[in-house]
């Protein structure tokens, strides 16, 4: 079989986008008088969204607000590349003085933060309050 008979898929098939494409949404809101600020997480954190959350949490981290909570219980999975933004976020908000804590009740988050030993890393809660 030559190679130009090989079945071939492009991004305009529309299976190949279900299969494939993940989706990510962040939300940014300020919670209380001291300024702490709010980034909630929709989605899969992979690969291919991981940029538009590390964006997201630059963005806050320059404002340098004084907390900057990163809701995570809208995660469906968290995937090593998700894990590097959490692990540069945490590293970048301690360089900042910025308290970072991670909301995060389901097990597609907590167990890859469990299994990695990055729970020890961050101040997990569940309240986002």
């Amino acid at each position: 079989m030559a190679t130009s008979d090989l079945p071939t898929r492009t991004s305009a098939d529309p299976a190949l986008d279900e299969e494939t494409l993940t989706t990510l949404t962040t939300r940014t809101t300020r919670t209380g008088q001291d300024g702490a600020v709010t980034v909630s997480v929709a989605g899969e954190v992979d690969t291919f969204t991981a940029p538009t959350l590390r964006s997201a949490l630059d963005a806050e981290l320059e404002r340098r607000p004084p907390e900057l909570m990163l809701d995570l219980r809208g995660v469906q999975f968290l995937g090593s590349a998700g894990l590097a933004v959490l692990v540069e976020a945490n590293k970048s908000a301690g360089a900042r003085d910025i308290v970072l804590r991670l909301i995060a009740t389901t097990r597609p988050v907590t167990r890859p933060l469990e299994v990695t030993g990055l729970d020890a890393m961050f101040t997990i809660t569940g309240d986002p309050q």
